[in-house]
C-alpha cells in the first residue's frame, strides 16, 4: 500500500511504489543511481506539465533569487509553488517529458546537503529532445498520488474510496529512494471522470549551475 507523504497539491503526502533498484557507482559509495521507468499504457497529455510563474524576487542579498511555479493537474487552475530558491548563477529550466523519459539520476554530496543531479541523457531519448543536460539538479517533479476519501461520522461504516490524483513532489532535502518512486509513480493510473487513465508525460524543475 501507499505510504502517504508531504509536498502535493492536495495538501496530503505520500510516495508509491516499490523501491527502485538502485548500484551504487563504483569508487563513489556515497553515490547511487537509477534510471527513469518506461511506460507501456497511453493516457494524459497536456505538452505542458510545470511552467515558471512571473514573480521573482531577489534574496539573501543577491546572493539568490526565489521564484513559482505552476503545475497541470488537471484542475481549473493550476497549482503552484512559491518562494522556492536558487543560487544567483544558476538557470531555472522546466521541461515536460513524454514518458519513458530515457535520464539517469545520482545522487551527489553538496557541501552538507545532498542532491539528485542528471548523471546521464540517454542518446536518442524524450529527454534527449528537450532542454535536459547532465549536471541539472532536480527541484520538483509531478507525480501521482494517493489521495484518501473524505471521512465524516456518516460515513464510518462505508469510507470512501481514495483516489489518484496528478501532484507535485518537491525533491529537496528528500531520500532518493522516495524521489525517484515519485517518478516511478507516473505508472500508477489517475483517475478522472472517464475511468483511470495514465500520465503520458512528466514534469520536472531543474536548478542548472551556470557557474
Amino acid at each position: 500500500a501507499p505510504i502517504r507523504p508531504a509536498e502535493m497539491s492536495c495538501a496530503v503526502s505520500a510516495v508509491f511504489g516499490r523501491p527502485v533498484a538502485l548500484t551504487p557507482r563504483r569508487g563513489a559509495p556515497a553515490s547511487r543511481r537509477a534510471s527513469s521507468f518506461r511506460c507501456e499504457a497511453a493516457g494524459i497529455k497536456t505538452g505542458k506539465a510545470v511552467w515558471r510563474g512571473e514573480n521573482t524576487k531577489e534574496v539573501g542579498n543577491g546572493e539568490g533569487f526565489e521564484t513559482e511555479f505552476l503545475f497541470d493537474l488537471g484542475g481549473e487552475t493550476p497549482a503552484q509553488v512559491k518562494d522556492l530558491r536558487f543560487k544567483k548563477d544558476s538557470e531555472v529550466v522546466t521541461v515536460t517529458i513524454p514518458r519513458p523519459l530515457g535520464i539517469v539520476f545520482e545522487e551527489k554530496l553538496d557541501g552538507i546537503y545532498q542532491k539528485i543531479v542528471v548523471d546521464e541523457v540517454l542518446e536518442g531519448s524524450n529527454a534527449s529532445k528537450v532542454d535536459v543536460k547532465v549536471g541539472d539538479v532536480l527541484r520538483i517533479t509531478t507525480a501521482v498520488f494517493n489521495v484518501p476519501g473524505v471521512i465524516d461520522v456518516t460515513a464510518w461504516l462505508n469510507p470512501p474510496k481514495s483516489s489518484n490524483c496528478k501532484a507535485f513532489y518537491v525533491a529537496d532535502q528528500k531520500p532518493f529512494d522516495k524521489v525517484m518512486d515519485a517518478i516511478k509513480s507516473h505508472a500508477v493510473p489517475v483517475d478522472t471522470p472517464d475511468g483511470p487513465m495514465e500520465v503520458e508525460e512528466v514534469g520536472l524543475v531543474l536548478e542548472r549551475p551556470t557557474a
